[in-house]
């Protein structure tokens, strides 16, 4: 396999023409391609620090790092070898959480108390059409959420208080009634977020909502995010907070990534009500993250794009595509991961 050199990617004020609308006074950002080692498609991505990472895929492949992406170890899940990851937690004392995909039983969680030494599977959808979608922990790593797509109409959404050790599925009258044709999208799981015990759930298909609940589930409230919807590829793929009022959702079409408009949506009052970003052209999305200080990372099939105002303007700063993205906020290091084993280390020069 050819090497890869370093590519340094600095944001001018004044942006080349084919990019969104400038920046001001940006911070450099390094992007430099890494060796996988493995031809899976990643969707699934964790850090646990800047040099621990962990990258899960399709045909069963996990790896991961602890020298910040040096070297990575393939981990091996017994049994799992045809199983799709799409989410991976890292929690407490060497404790990980993998999320598989399909339908029925293929939607499973895996748990690892070693760091991936032993594994217990602790829980498979009991649904035959039933499909995870992605997973979540508040800041104690102990309490958590996972979703699925609905069933009967509703939502899935099962929660734990251990760990990940134990999940129990909402009751029925709990979960969020969702409209004719609206899913979540098990695209890099971050579709959910918990702050305390609020849970967010990002939606799409026929609308493209943002589900809130004040009390770990037992009510819901939806809000319509303003992205582009209205088909089964359409929606909200990704969200986050970027501060305690603002958070940001991204998403759009991705059987037509090309469609660049009313892909991006902005929320200033805690996620209550949203505005589609103006004159921000940028194409699909699937994963976002806020890096702190108003600076916002993107990417998808179409590429990465980075905000420095909290979301009100994007510049294109790679054209390669990658599905999800993870970074150690406190040290602006993190990583990328995409189709074909494409792996790559990003760092952010953090502002005095």
């Amino acid at each position: 396999m050819r090497l890869f050199s370093t590519i340094v990617l600095v944001l001018h004020l004044a942006a080349i023409a084919d990019r969104s609308v400038a920046q001001t006074q940006p911070d450099p950002i390094e992007i430099e391609p890494l060796h996988s080692g493995a031809e899976a498609s990643f969707r699934g991505l964790a850090v646990r620090n800047h040099r621990e990472a962990w990258i899960a895929g399709s045909g069963g492949t996990v790896i991961r790092t602890t020298d910040s992406g040096k070297t990575w170890q393939r981990i091996r899940i017994p049994g799992a070898d045809e199983f799709d990851f799409r989410d991976v937690e890292l929690l407490r004392d060497g404790t990980v959480l993998l999320m598989s995909v399909g339908e029925g039983g293929a939607s499973r969680l895996f748990r690892s108390r070693d760091s991936g030494n032993k594994w217990r599977t602790v829980l498979v959808n009991p649904e035959p059409r039933g499909f995870f979608d992605g997973m979540t922990f508040r800041g104690d790593r102990l309490h958590g959420a996972l979703y699925g797509d609905p069933v009967n109409g509703r939502l899935e959404v099962y929660r734990t208080s251990d760990g990940g050790a134990t999940w129990t599925r909402l009751p029925m009258e709990h979960r969020p009634k969702l409209k004719e044709g609206e899913y979540g999208f098990a695209a890099s799981g971050t579709g959910i977020l918990a702050r305390g015990r609020e849970l967010w759930i990002a939606t799409g298909g026929s609308v493209a909502r943002v589900w809130r609940s004040n009390n770990d589930g037992t009510t819901w409230q939806p809000y319509d995010a303003k992205i582009r919807c209205g088909s089964e590829t359409s929606g909200i793929f990704s969200l986050d907070f970027i501060d305690h009022r603002s958070a940001i959702a991204v998403g759009g079409d991705y059987a037509e990534p090309e469609l660049d408009r009313d892909n991006v949506a902005t929320s200033s009052d805690g996620g209550k009500t949203w505005s589609a970003v103006p004159d921000v052209s940028m194409p699909h999305k699937a994963c976002v993250q806020s890096l702190g200080g108003g600076r916002i990372l993107a990417c998808g099939r179409t590429g990465v794009a980075f905000s420095n105002d909290s979301g009100r303007t994007w510049e294109t700063i790679s054209r390669d595509g990658y599905y999800t993205l993870r970074a150690d906020p406190s040290t602006g290091i993190g990583f990328l991961a995409g189709s074909d084993g494409r792996i790559a280390r990003f760092t952010l020069t953090l502002s005095d």
